[in-house]
C-alpha cells in the first residue's frame, strides 16, 4: 500500500512540473508575441518576455512550495546540514558539547525533582493526607501519647480516619539464629486510611490491634522477595519477631513506601500492651490522617489544637503546654529537600541557559561568515523562505544531537549520583527509587530540546533579508561579524555575564553554607566513635535485672578490646530527632 502511494506521489508530482512547465511556456510566448505585435525584433520580443516573466528556476520552486511541503527537499535540506557540519568539525563538536552539557545538568536535577517533588506518593488522593504532631515548647513536631490518639480519634470532627504509627524494629528468628530487621508498627487501619491495598492476602482487619488479638504481619515486596522467595505460599506462616509468634497475612505493593519510617521490612500492628502505650505522658506515635471530602487543612487543625486544649485542662499533669499541630504528608515525606532541590533545578536552567546563549553567539558569528553563500544563493533563485528552511534545518540537526547527548549524558549523571548517596540516607528516601528516564522526565527533555532547537533555527534568520541579500554581493564575501555583535552579540554577552555572576555568587553562598554546616559545633567529639545495636528479647530478659547484668557484661567485654579506650551503654544516640519520651523508675534502699 505505501509502495502504490509513494508511485501516486511521484506520478502526480511529474504531472504538476509536466503542466507547470506548459503553462510557463505559454505565457512566454504570449508576452514575446504581443510584444513582436508592438513592433519589436524577434530577438528582442524574447528578451523582453523573459525579463517581464522572471526567473524561471524561482518560479518553479515558489509553485512548488504552493502546493506542500516536499519531502525531498527536506532530505536535501538535512544532506545539506550534515555537508555544513562535516566542513566545521570544530565548530560542531564545540557546540555540541557545550549544549549536551547544559541539558545534561537539567535533565539530571529534574529527574530528581520529579521523584521527589511532582511524582503522585503511592496512596489514594495523596493531598488528602497530613500527619498530626503534639506541639510543645521545645518544637512542633513531637510524637502523640497512645491515651491522647485514642480521644483525638473519638473527638475529632475534621478526619475520616485517624491512626497511628511508629518506626521500631524486631529480633527476628531464623534458622541461622536471630538478627535485627527494621520494622512498623500501626494501627489496624493504617493501610485503609492510605488507600494502599496488599497485592496478596489481606490487610489488617479492624481491632486486630487490640491487645488480646494474635499478632500478625504484613511484609513489603522487597522483604518478600528477598527473605521468602516471591512464594505464594508464604501467607499463614508463622515467625518469630522479639520472642512472639507473628502470622504473615499480606504483602504490599511494589510501589509502596512510607518514607517516615523506612527501611521497614515488616509492619506490624500496634499492641498497646506495654506501660509505655498505658500512660498518657509516654509519647511515641505520630498520627496520619485522611481529611473529609470538602475541609480544608485550617479547619482541620482548628479541631485538633481545640481538641488538645481540652486534653490540657482535662490531664494537666501530662498534657500541659502541648498544641495539636497538622502537616500535608506530602511536606513531611520531602519537605526537608524541597528547597535544595528548587534551588540545583534554578542553577541547572541558569547553567542551560548560558550554554544555549554560547550556542546561539556561535551560530551568529558562522551566519555572518556565511553572508556570500546566501547572497548566491538568493542570487540563483532561492526564495527567502527556502533560505530560512536550510538555517532552520541545521539548526534542529544541531540540537537534536545535541540533545541526544545531552539526555543520555543526564540519564546516567541520575544513576552516578544516586550512587554518591550514602546506604543509610538513600533509604530514607524510598521516592528516589526507580529514579530515571519516565514520561514525565522525557517530556521535560523534549520541552528544552524543542525551545533549543527553534533558538538555534531562528537565531541565523535574523540576518535574512532580501536587502542584505543583494548587500551580501556587492561586499564581495566580506565577513561583517563585527557590525552583528555592536547590534545583537553585545547583548548575548551581556546575558551570559549577568547569569554566570548570579551562579558564581549563589555557588559561593552554597558553599560558605556547607562550611559551617560542616564546622559547626555539636557539643561532642565524633572522632574514633563507633556504635554497636544490641537487641535481647525473651523470657530469659523479662526482668529489669537481667537487662541489667547483660549490659554490664556488653560493657566489660567491648571495653577489653583492643584499641578501645572507654565503652558506654544508651538507647538513644546523640544528636537524634529528640521528640520522643523516656521514662525513668528509681529504686531505693533503706539503710
Amino acid at each position: 500500500m505505501n509502495l502504490f502511494r509513494k508511485l501516486a506521489l511521484l506520478l502526480r508530482r511529474d504531472r504538476f512540473h509536466r503542466e507547470l512547465d506548459e503553462e510557463m511556456t505559454f505565457h512566454r510566448a504570449q508576452a514575446e508575441e504581443q510584444f513582436r505585435a508592438e513592433g519589436m525584433t524577434a530577438r528582442d520580443a524574447r528578451r523582453a518576455a523573459a525579463r517581464q516573466f522572471g526567473n524561471a528556476a524561482r518560479l518553479r520552486e515558489r509553485s512548488s512550495e504552493v502546493i506542500g511541503f516536499r519531502v525531498e527537499t527536506v532530505a536535501q535540506d538535512l544532506r545539506y546540514a550534515l555537508r555544513q557540519l562535516r566542513r566545521n568539525p570544530g565548530f560542531a563538536v564545540t557546540a555540541i558539547v557545550v549544549l549536551a552539557l547544559g541539558i545534561a545538568a537539567s535533565v539530571a536535577i529534574f529527574g530528581f525533582v520529579d521523584a521527589a517533588l511532582i511524582k503522585p506518593l503511592p496512596y489514594a488522593n495523596p493531598t488528602r493526607l497530613a500527619m498530626l504532631f503534639e506541639s510543645i515548647p521545645l518544637g512542633p513536631r513531637f510524637h502523640l501519647s497512645y491515651p491522647d490518639y485514642l480521644d483525638w480519634k473519638m473527638r475529632n470532627k475534621s478526619f475520616q480516619s485517624l491512626e497511628v504509627f511508629e518506626g521500631s524494629g524486631f529480633i527476628l528468628k531464623t534458622p541461622e539464629g536471630v538478627e535485627q530487621v527494621d520494622a512498623a508498627r500501626v494501627s489496624a487501619g493504617f493501610f485503609r486510611t492510605l488507600g494502599v491495598v496488599p497485592i496478596l492476602g489481606r490487610d489488617f482487619y479492624s481491632g486486630e490491634d487490640a491487645p488480646e488479638k494474635p499478632r500478625t504481619i504484613l511484609l513489603t515486596y522487597a522483604a518478600w522477595h528477598k527473605r521468602y522467595g516471591g512464594r505464594s505460599d508464604v501467607l499463614g506462616q508463622v515467625i518469630m519477631l522479639d520472642g512472639n509468634p507473628s502470622t504473615i497475612i499480606g504483602v504490599l505493593p511494589p510501589n509502596f513506601h512510607f518514607a517516615p519510617v523506612e527501611p521497614a521490612e515488616f509492619w506490624a500492628t500496634e499492641h498497646a500492651d506495654d506501660d509505655c502505650e498505658k500512660n498518657r505522658g509516654c509519647h511515641n506515635l505520630f498520627g496520619v490522617a485522611r481529611l473529609k471530602d470538602g475541609l480544608t487543612s485550617a479547619a482541620a487543625l482548628a479541631d485538633i489544637k481545640a481538641i488538645a486544649e481540652q486534653l490540657a485542662k482535662e490531664y494537666p499533669d501530662t498534657n500541659h503546654d502541648q498544641v495539636g499541630f497538622m502537616l500535608p504528608l506530602a511536606e513531611v515525606i520531602v519537605g526537608d529537600i524541597r528547597p535544595v532541590l528548587q534551588v540545583l533545578l534554578g542553577g541547572a536552567c541558569l547553567l542551560l541557559l548560558i550554554a544555549s546563549v554560547n550556542v546561539a553567539s556561535l551560530l551568529l558569528v558562522r551566519s555572518e561568515s556565511r553572508r556570500r553563500e546566501i547572497a548566491v544563493r538568493g542570487a540563483l533563485g532561492a526564495s527567502a523562505g527556502r533560505l530560512v528552511r536550510q538555517f532552520v534545518t541545521e539548526g534542529l540537526l544541531l540540537a537534536a544531537v545535541g540533545c541526544a547527548v545531552g539526555v543520555s549524558a543526564g540519564v546516567e549523571t541520575m544513576r552516578s549520583l544516586t550512587k554518591l548517596v550514602p546506604s543509610e540516607i538513600l533509604a530514607t528516601m524510598p521516592y528516589l527509587q526507580g529514579l530515571g528516564l519516565n514520561f514525565r522526565v522525557a517530556a521535560f527533555a523534549v520541552c528544552i530540546c524543542v525551545i533549543t532547537g527553534l533558538l538555534f533555527a531562528l537565531t541565523p534568520t535574523f540576518r535574512l533579508s532580501l536587502t542584505e541579500v543583494r548587500q551580501g554581493l556587492t561586499e564581495g564575501g566580506r565577513s561583517s561579524a563585527g557590525t552583528l555583535w555592536k547590534r545583537f552579540g553585545v547583548n548575548l554577552v551581556v546575558i551570559e555575564i549577568a547569569t554566570a555572576m548570579v551562579l558564581l555568587v549563589a555557588a559561593g553562598l552554597l558553599g560558605k553554607s556547607l562550611y559551617r554546616l560542616l564546622h559547626a559545633s555539636s557539643g561532642l567529639e565524633p572522632d574514633h566513635l563507633a556504635t554497636l545495636q544490641v537487641g535481647a528479647v525473651g523470657q530469659r530478659y523479662a526482668k529489669d535485672s537481667a537487662v541489667v547484668g547483660l549490659e554490664r557484661q556488653i560493657l566489660t567485654k567491648a571495653g577489653s578490646l583492643p584499641g578501645v579506650r572507654s565503652a558506654a551503654i544508651t538507647n538513644r544516640l546523640p544528636l537524634g530527632d529528640g521528640d520522643g519520651t523516656l521514662n525513668f523508675s528509681a529504686s531505693a534502699r533503706r539503710r
